[in-house]
């Protein structure tokens, strides 16, 4: 998980619109938004093994890494810069008349509108995957008591390309400062940023554990006191055998056990069903 401080907003903020330096400004946006989806990647996936270990419901959230619609937004948000660049030199290399009867062509048109759309879809599923899907964990967190605040605000991806396009692109910074910022404090509070939500799973671990060692060791108890008695009466006639048999059992305090027991020595032939079926009223 990386956690970024969210002034990194306000530094790619100004290198995006320094000419000589807004290659570097993209490249730290993108780098931005990689690392929400990886952080949401990762949230995910730890808390789905806090939800296992403990046997709750894991919200219904899409496990599948949204990194691939990070790539189609980047190359339709080049194409259209590119586009941009291209018809700005081209226009204004142009005379007023000449102005006049520009056309475009209608394979750059397409292109245009189909960069538009597809770069429309992948920002509104790239935010909704990132807000969206932890809004959701969040809630269920809070539902299960892992968390007890809500930091994470639910938005909507198509609602916010809107307000980037009304607001000339402004908007897009202002989100991703609040994304940044109620993500990373979501983080430390269920302990994914600080390795605390791992106390949850070990607990439940060590209670297996601890269930496993005690059905242990009263196995080897029971097959201790089997032998004991086997022991005792496989050189002994038949009616002190049974008076052995009697006594030990008899005396144990949990009868269930008693029984088990029994039941070995009978399936082994060491007692008869009449010597079976009376012990077993004793028990």
């Amino acid at each position: 998980m990386i956690l970024l401080r969210p002034f990194v907003i306000f530094i790619t903020f100004i290198l995006s619109y320094i000419p000589i330096l807004q290659f570097i400004g993209l490249a730290l946006l993108f780098f931005i938004y990689h690392v929400l989806i990886r952080n949401r990647n990762f949230h995910i996936k730890k808390m789905k093994e806090v939800y296992s270990s403990n046997n709750l419901d894991f919200p219904n959230i899409k496990e599948k890494s949204p990194l691939i619609w990070l790539f189609v937004y980047i190359a339709s948000f080049l194409i259209i810069n590119i586009f941009y660049l291209y018809l700005s030199q081209q226009i204004s290399s142009l005379s007023f008349e000449e102005l006049e009867n520009f056309v475009l062509p209608n394979w750059q048109i397409y292109l245009f509108l189909g960069s538009f759309i597809m770069s429309w879809i992948s920002y509104a599923t790239i935010i909704n995957r990132i807000d969206k899907d932890q809004w959701q964990l969040q809630e269920s967190e809070i539902t299960h008591k892992i968390v007890k605040n809500r930091f994470i605000k639910l938005r909507d991806g198509n609602v916010a390309m809107f307000l980037r396009i009304i607001t000339l692109d402004i908007y897009q910074w202002f989100l991703l400062f609040f994304l940044l910022r109620e993500t990373t404090i979501h983080y430390f509070e269920d302990g994914t940023a600080t390795g605390r939500y791992t106390q949850l799973i070990k607990t439940q671990k060590v209670e297996k554990t601890d269930q496993n060692s005690q059905e242990k060791f009263e196995n080897k108890e029971e097959e201790t006191l089997q032998q004991k008695l086997i022991e005792k009466i496989k050189n002994t006639e038949e009616n002190e055998r049974y008076s052995i048999i009697f006594s030990e059992l008899t005396s144990l305090e949990d009868k269930q056990k008693a029984k088990e027991v029994l039941d070995e020595l009978y399936e082994k032939n060491y007692i008869k069903r009449e010597q079976y079926e009376k012990l077993l009223e004793f028990l």
